[in-house]
């Protein structure tokens, strides 16, 4: 995916930088699985370590999660659909 469509673009603000709960209705293949990815990406930097070897410059002290202080449930009406989600994730 290169670009937002029109529906992430008015969700992504709220889904990626808020912590208010979201009701999206939309048709299918509107976005709303992609939307759901922006609010999940916006938990795990709240949950995001700060080391003292966090380097900019070094993409191996990124990605350091306190994995115990949170949980994420994504819920699906369709089996396949959470599978293409944990597959995004792994």
């Amino acid at each position: 995916m290169e670009k937002l469509n029109r529906v992430q673009s008015k969700m992504s603000e709220i889904a990626l930088r808020s912590s208010e709960n979201i009701l999206l209705c939309a048709p299918t293949g509107a976005g709303k699985t992609n939307v759901a990815m922006l609010t999940m990406l916006n938990i795990l930097g709240q949950y995001r370590k700060q080391t003292e070897e966090d380097d900019m410059d070094d993409p191996d002290s990124k990605g350091m999660f306190d994995l115990n202080a949170f949980k994420i449930v994504y819920v699906a009406p369709m089996k396949a659909l959470v599978q293409e989600v944990v597959k995004n994730f792994a």
